[in-house]
């Protein structure tokens, strides 16, 4: 195996993760072309449909399709790249291309538990201070609090960055999954990456650990008190209203805790890149559908979008 000079942004990264799906490489990938196309679709018709309808502007459907967003941008980062690399015959990514996979991923994933300990704290504000919704939650401050999360966490990553691009192999690199992974990266590298992973697991810390707390502290509050609620109509009207966040708050931490937990060892891997794959090819078809398939107000404005393209049809025929 030939590689270009190690110590540059030229430096090849084999990925190996499909090597042993060879006999499966095609239906494989229709089968990822497929989901990535889907949940695709659905993603930006939702941000569409929040975008263009006045009874969407509300906090929770902002912070929705933010999450949505994030998602796209996730899977966008890494799916395409993978097609290329289930159909050709050596699978490649260059040293520079490797940092800003692993940059994007990074930024977008902390993005996405930010959103959803926000989602946990607006869902707390609905059901726990329904009086004073109004005045602690609204559009402006939602907005605001989006854009610093973007800002807070695009800095961060730019050190995250600067430290990978400098990391130097003395031997072939070599990392055994569909994309590039941060844990074998760092674990090839032949020089010091004590400050990479000191930083690395601090950020981790603040902005992954913290906030999964602070969404556990909230729906434990919501739970609580929804089961003060004496009237049964009321306790299931007031977890209407929380159900589809906790749905999907527990899936994908479900499966970061599960994936973090799970050894890295030969005797687990292919058990790893299995769940790794359902992670991020299959949970973002699964949260639009999870928000969308009893909320009410997604499915009115989207009938009002349809009906607004037909009557411009039936208009420009005339």
């Amino acid at each position: 195996m030939t590689l270009h000079e190690n110590q540059t942004t030229n430096a090849e990264i084999v990925i190996i993760g499909f090597e042993g799906l060879s006999d499966y490489r095609i239906p494989l990938f229709f089968l990822l072309l497929f989901l990535y196309t889907f949940s695709s679709s659905e993603n930006l018709l939702i941000i569409f449909l929040v975008s263009r309808s006045p009874s969407l502007h509300s906090p929770m459907y902002i912070l929705i399709s933010n999450l949505l967003f994030c998602e796209l941008l996730y899977s966008t980062d890494l799916i395409p790249l993978m097609l290329h690399h289930i159909l050709a015959e050596r699978a490649v990514i260059y040293h520079l291309g490797c940092t800003v996979q692993l940059t994007i991923a990074g930024s977008v994933t902390i993005v996405d538990i930010l959103l959803l300990m926000l989602m946990s704290y607006d869902r707390y504000l609905a059901v726990c201070q329904p009086l004073r919704y109004s005045v602690l939650m609204h559009n402006r401050l939602c907005a605001c609090l989006v854009t610093v999360f973007w800002l807070i966490t695009i800095l961060l990553n730019i050190v995250i960055f600067y430290f990978v691009i400098r990391l130097k192999f003395c031997c072939p690199v070599l990392i055994d999954h569909f994309y590039c992974d941060f844990t074998p990266l760092v674990s090839l590298a032949c020089s010091d990456v004590s400050p990479l992973v000191s930083y690395a697991l601090w950020v981790s810390a603040m902005l992954t650990i913290v906030p999964f707390g602070l969404i556990v502290i909230s729906y434990t509050v919501i739970i609580v008190e929804i089961l003060r609620i004496r009237s049964s109509t009321g306790r299931q009207k007031a977890f209407s209203t929380c159900s589809s966040h906790l749905l999907v708050v527990s899936l994908g931490f479900g499966f970061a805790i599960v994936l973090y937990l799970l050894p890295r060892s030969s005797n687990y891997m292919n058990i790893y890149k299995a769940m790794s794959f359902v992670f991020f090819a299959v949970n973002p078809v699964m949260n639009p559908i999870i928000y969308t398939l009893r909320n009410k107000d997604i499915k009115k404005a989207l009938k009002a979008a349809l009906s607004e393209i037909k009557h411009n049809c039936v208009v420009n025929k005339h």
